[in-house]
């Protein structure tokens, strides 16, 4: 299939609407997500023009429907309850663990409709190492081509805790992307505890607005991650091991580079000594980040990372969503890209990351 223009097009970041069955009593219960009152809930802010996806039950046939209309070829998809049904308060490491595989178990079944166009990404129960890496393993054998981590301190960790790295070896050894990707509901996001209290919006108790923390959070946990993985020397002791960061736009990420770059100089004798490489130099080793519709930043992060190392993502069918004219929105957006840079970022840069090459046909 030759769509949009001519141009293939592998949407990096999309969302199934999951059935809350699939996370047992959990998914059906709304007060998981624990979002501000004021949260959009619209799909794609149109529920009108999604009216055959959704009396279709969501299911996979007619996601492949909305992404013929979008000419999207093919598409990778990350959850959406699932963002946040594993990592409730007081969950057990039992129960998070069942969720994740009944999660992974489930994607697998919808991508099986058409495994040429459709391909899923599980989600990791970090609560347990144990079941982080078990879980992994069922779904690397399964074909999922990534598997999920919110980017969040949790569990009493980051991302870049010595505890996890028996998991990233594994991730590696197996050429698994380790995808990040904030869902911002989870208590104690940034935003949420530190800022939004005190806001025009906070209230008493601080649960606050939508807008401040839905903007903070998904960059700027990125950004926590990041740091993290790279000066806490995750992509040093695993130099093999791929991460994709997902849903916070592109235009932090030459500031965020430049700047670690300067700590890990300043703290080479100390803190960083043990990293031989900076952290620009990581990211382009082992990294990608994903773009918006809306990221009319794109362009500029291109001229400083490379368009091997963008890939674009319409967040179908989130709130946020531009449907069906997600590619066009990007496109006008960032008019200074070429075309060879496109045809990297719209297809090459995520069927080589995720190592989809050998799954979606040359011709989409």
């Amino acid at each position: 299939m030759m769509t949009s223009g001519g141009r293939r097009v592998l949407d990096a970041d999309a969302h199934v609407i999951e059935p809350g069955h699939v996370f047992g009593a959990a998914g059906a219960d709304p007060a998981i997500m624990d979002l501000p009152e004021t949260t959009p809930r619209v799909p794609c802010g149109d529920m009108d023009k999604l009216t055959d996806f959704f009396a279709a039950g969501c299911d996979a046939e007619a996601y492949l429907a909305c992404m013929d209309r979008q000419g999207i070829d093919a598409a990778v998809l990350y959850p959406s309850i699932g963002l946040f049904a594993p990592f409730a308060p007081g969950v057990s490491p039992a129960d998070q663990r069942d969720r994740c595989l009944a999660y992974g178990e489930w994607i697998t079944e919808y991508c099986s409709t058409d495994p040429t166009r459709l391909a899923g990404v599980g989600i990791l129960p970090l609560l347990d190492v144990g079941h982080a890496r078990s879980v992994a393993k069922v779904g690397v054998a399964a074909g999922l081509c990534a598997m999920l981590a919110r980017p969040n301190h949790l569990f009493g960790r980051s991302l870049a805790s010595p505890d996890y790295d028996p998991l990233y070896a594994d991730l590696a050894a197996s050429d698994t992307v380790l995808a990040i990707h904030e869902g911002l509901g989870v208590g104690g996001t940034i935003g949420r505890d530190r800022i939004e209290a005190n806001g025009p919006t906070g209230g008493e108790g601080g649960t606050g607005g939508f807008a401040i923390r839905h903007a903070l959070s998904h960059p700027m946990e990125q950004m926590a991650a990041m740091a993290g993985l790279m000066l806490g020397g995750v992509l040093e002791r695993h130099p093999t091991l791929r991460v994709a960061f997902l849903e916070s736009g592109t235009g932090w990420l030459p500031y965020w580079l430049a700047r670690l770059d300067d700590h890990a100089h300043w703290m080479a004798e100390s803190e960083c000594a043990e990293l031989s490489r900076k952290p620009s130099e990581y990211f382009a080793r082992q990294c990608v980040i994903s773009t918006d519709p809306e990221d009319s930043l794109a362009a500029f992060t291109t001229s400083v990372v490379g368009a091997d190392h963008l890939m674009w993502a319409s967040d179908f069918p989130h709130p946020d969503a531009e449907y069906p004219g997600a590619v066009a929105e990007f496109l006008a957006g960032n008019d200074g890209l070429a075309e060879p840079e496109l045809d990297t970022m719209f297809w090459e840069t995520p069927l080589r990351f995720y190592g989809l090459g050998g799954r979606f046909s040359p011709s989409g």
